[in-house]
């Protein structure tokens, strides 16, 4: 074709491109704006249908319309998958889930037993696609649900309630190998099963927590028994090692040193407190606190008890303070016979005296006749 030919169409053309430029610059806008609002309109369904995004722990199974259903063989991983507007993705969740679950079963007495477990599940890794074929999405309702369910019952029927406190692991035993079987036929794995609270009956919770608080009172009684004998074994030890040091202090004549030592200890302590005080000094021998000025020694003519063991004598000890020597003569007072019978205006106060010591008035003289 020769280059002028060229040239010409290609003018005719432009020619004609400029006089419908107008009318094909409108056609391309409203194009584009009824292209804009079918996408904003569809946007959803596009979303879901053909644009899939499969985020971590996400697998899909896809149903193909026009290709035989559910493909078998391959399984869709996570990220971005472009699915024909005609097929559907399934998406499934493969983690490890936990499913708490609330369950009713009868004990082996009739009485009803609630039960709080928590079932934690997940799809077998590689038979999605079968799981999707069987089952379907409504697994968790479907199997896994209604086999926990009917393993619950059939344990806790052969159980008393207050058995179901004490024998919670070998009863969770007998669920899952009740289980395990029913559910892993249908292509779901069950991980654990653990019961997270028992209610019972009203009336049995309250006798087993009283029979539960009896015991542990026995319990408490038979400690404070022990602890009272342990008690009652080392003040025994106490008492004859206190016994054995006052033997052999009083033995070697040398109880006032000891106390005399004691009270000087007892002082200077009462010294260093910081708390007021008062501190009487002044005691005959040694001029310690009073309160521990003790007597001397025991006399050599006491009893044999005592000259045994000197400080449980209440003298030794200063607990009594030895009988005051009254002398009968210095006692009754003898009046000259010129002097009259003094009369007191107030009588003495009556004085109680004991036994040992009463000493019988001396006589008064009578009166003579003539006397001043």
């Amino acid at each position: 074709m020769p280059i002028t030919s060229i040239r010409r169409q290609w003018q005719n053309f432009r020619g004609w491109w400029h006089s419908r430029y107008p009318l094909f610059r409108n056609y391309f806008i409203a194009l584009g704006l009824v292209g804009s609002f079918l996408l904003v309109f569809f946007w959803p369904y596009l979303n879901e249908r053909v644009f899939m995004s499969l985020q971590s722990g996400e697998a899909g199974v896809l149903w193909q319309r026009f290709s035989g259903g559910t493909n078998l063989k391959y399984t869709y991983g996570e990220g971005f998958h472009l699915v024909m507007p005609w097929n559907r993705l399934f998406v499934y969740n493969v983690r490890l889930q936990q499913t708490p679950h609330k369950i009713v079963a009868l004990c082996k007495n009739g009485l009803p037993v609630e039960l709080e477990v928590s079932i934690r599940h997940r799809p077998q890794d590689g038979r999605l696609p079968l799981l999707h074929t069987v089952v379907g999405p409504n697994y968790l309702e479907v199997v896994v649900k209604p086999e926990i369910e009917a393993s619950v019952r059939g344990v806790v029927s052969q159980f008393e309630p207050n058995e179901l406190y004490t024998s919670e692991g070998y009863i969770l035993n007998l669920i899952l190998q009740g289980s395990l079987y029913g559910i892993g036929e249908r292509y779901i794995s069950l991980d654990d099963l653990l019961i997270k609270r028992v209610v019972l009956p009203t009336k049995v919770a309250d006798s087993i927590e009283s029979k539960l608080i009896e015991e542990q009172r026995a319990l408490e009684f038979e400690f404070r028994v022990q602890q009272a004998k342990r008690e009652a074994e080392r003040r025994g030890i106490e008492a004859k090692g206190i016994l054995s040091f006052q033997e052999t202090v009083a033995a070697g004549g040398s109880f006032k040193d000891y106390l005399r030592f004691a009270g000087i200890q007892a002082t200077v302590e009462l010294a260093k407190s910081e708390n007021a005080k008062m501190v009487i000094i002044g005691g005959a021998d040694g001029g310690l606190p009073l309160i521990l000025n003790m007597p001397d020694d025991l006399d050599r003519s006491s009893s044999a008890a005592t000259r045994k063991n000197p400080l449980l004598s209440p003298k030794s000890a200063g607990l009594l303070p030895p009988p005051p020597t009254v002398d009968p003569q210095a006692t009754a007072t003898t009046l000259p016979p010129s002097s009259p019978q003094p009369t007191p205006s107030v009588p003495p106060p009556a004085v109680t005296t004991p036994e040992s010591l009463r000493v019988a008035p001396a006589p008064v003289p009578e009166k003579k006749s003539g006397t001043p």
